[in-house]
């Protein structure tokens, strides 16, 4: 009788933890100083760890070295809280290890993705919500081209 009340025990606490993950829309990793990651779920995200990392994957994936995290947390908005752009300034956002997203420019704009040693690999026009960019497949050191700026991205 006692191991039947157990497993209905944790079967009850495992779909309560299950609704309260669906009903949230972020998972977000706070590190030891004080930063935040917040990361958007469509999909209950997979959450592990290895020897030195707690692994993130689901929509995005993400791995964070075990002795900097402090806790990780499911919430209904962005904890980040990512600071509206100034008129001058554009933010590049990682989507996952194919994508970039590259927002705040106007549109109309010209946003070029070269190669390290300078081959232009994609060139696209700003739409009113930003542009995204599909990265190549081999892994390497990309410059991000946009409003007479550049940004380093390193795909792994």
């Amino acid at each position: 009788m006692e191991l039947k009340s157990i497993i209905l025990g944790g079967a009850f606490a495992l779909s309560g933890a299950i609704s309260v993950i669906a009903d949230n829309a972020y998972v977000t990793i706070q590190m030891n100083d004080g930063t935040k990651n917040s990361y958007l779920l469509s999909s209950v995200p997979k959450i592990t760890h290895s020897a030195d990392s707690l692994i993130v994957e689901g929509d995005a994936y993400a791995s964070f070295y075990l002795n900097d995290v402090d806790f990780f947390n499911f919430t209904e908005s962005d904890l980040t809280s990512v600071p509206v752009l100034q008129g001058n300034e554009f933010r590049v956002v990682y989507l996952d290890n194919q994508h970039v997203k590259v927002e705040g420019l106007a549109a109309g704009s010209t946003v070029l993705l070269c190669s390290a040693s300078g081959t232009v690999v994609s060139q696209k026009k700003v739409s009113d919500g930003g542009v995204e960019l599909l990265l190549p497949q081999t892994s390497g050191v990309y410059l991000l081209k946009a409003d007479k700026q550049i940004v380093k991205l390193v795909k792994k």
